[in-house]
C-alpha cells in the first residue's frame, strides 16, 4: 500500500519542481525586460543631447549665416577687398612700418631681441629681471 502513497507524492513534487522551473524562467524574462527597458531609457537621453546639440549648432550656423549675408558684412568685405569707398567716407591708411629717419622703441626692441637669440636661457633671466630692457 506503500506504492499508492508515492505516487501522489511523486506527481506533487514534479508540479512543485515544475513550478519552479516556470517561476524561474518567468523571473529571468522579467529582469531581461526591465535590462532593456533601462538600456532604451539610455538610447533615448542620448539622443536627446545629441539633438539639443545638434539644434545648437543649427542656431549658430543660421546666426553665421545671417551675419555673412547681412549688408554689413557685405560692405565690409567690398571695403578690405575691393577698396570700395561710400559716399561721405574718408580713407585714412595707417603706415605699418616707421616712416625713414624715424627711431622707434620696435628698432631697440629688435635689436634687443637679437641679442637675446644669441644668449643663454640664463643670461636671458639676468637680463630681463635686472637690466632695463624693452622686454618688461
Amino acid at each position: 500500500m506503500e506504492g499508492k502513497n508515492d505516487q501522489p507524492s511523486n506527481l506533487i513534487n514534479f508540479i512543485i519542481i515544475g513550478l519552479i522551473i516556470l517561476s524561474t524562467y518567468l523571473l529571468y524574462s522579467l529582469t531581461l525586460a526591465f535590462y532593456k527597458s533601462h538600456q532604451i531609457d539610455i538610447y533615448i537621453q542620448d539622443f536627446e543631447k545629441e539633438n539639443e546639440r545638434i539644434a545648437e549648432e543649427n542656431k549658430k550656423l543660421i546666426e553665421e549665416f545671417d551675419y555673412v549675408t547681412s549688408d554689413a558684412y557685405i560692405d565690409k568685405i567690398l571695403k578690405q577687398n575691393k577698396g570700395l569707398i561710400n559716399p561721405g567716407e574718408d580713407v585714412v591708411v595707417i603706415a605699418s612700418t616707421p616712416l625713414l629717419g624715424e627711431e622707434t622703441n620696435i628698432d631697440a626692441y629688435q635689436l634687443s631681441n637679437k641679442n637675446l637669440q644669441n644668449a643663454s636661457n640664463v643670461d636671458k633671466w639676468k637680463m630681463f629681471i635686472f637690466e632695463d630692457n624693452p622686454l618688461r
